[in-house]
């Protein structure tokens, strides 16, 4: 779905919509959740975020699904312990805090929200991580 950082707080409509569809993709890998944003328009103000799971092979997919390849590269990945709702305070300190201090800067390519086994949708306890494209 397409978002502004004004509709970004839908996000978290779109991931209860996403658990409720027992559709899966064939060759699913269980048990890892991915978030992706990207397709980010001139502005950086609109961007397209994707629910989805990992896949071991590329075949046919439930209506209203698609596959994004995530393109090789260097990526830094930030883990927290912290809920869920605490996410947008995430993102503003990998940005105004983390990248550059290391001489790490953004390239293009989605960024990601990695939920592992832990993470417990229902509480949003458990952790997760965030991956930004850098080079």
């Amino acid at each position: 779905r397409r978002y502004t950082m004004e509709t970004r707080s839908a996000i978290p409509a779109q991931w209860s919509e996403y658990n409720q569809d027992e559709t899966q993709p064939a060759h699913t890998i269980a048990d890892k959740w991915y978030g992706v944003i990207y397709g980010f328009n001139a502005d950086g103000d609109a961007f397209d975020y994707l629910c989805g799971v990992e896949v071991t092979a590329r075949g046919t997919l439930p209506d209203g699904q698609v596959i994004i390849a995530v393109p090789p590269g260097k990526y830094a990945r930030f883990a927290t312990k912290r809920h869920i709702s605490q996410m947008n305070d995430m993102w503003s300190e990998i940005y105004g805090e983390w990248l550059g201090t290391d001489g790490l800067v953004t390239r293009p390519g989605p960024s990601i929200e990695f939920y592992p086994l832990e993470f417990d949708g229902r509480t949003g306890e458990g952790g997760y991580e965030i991956w930004i494209a850098v080079e």
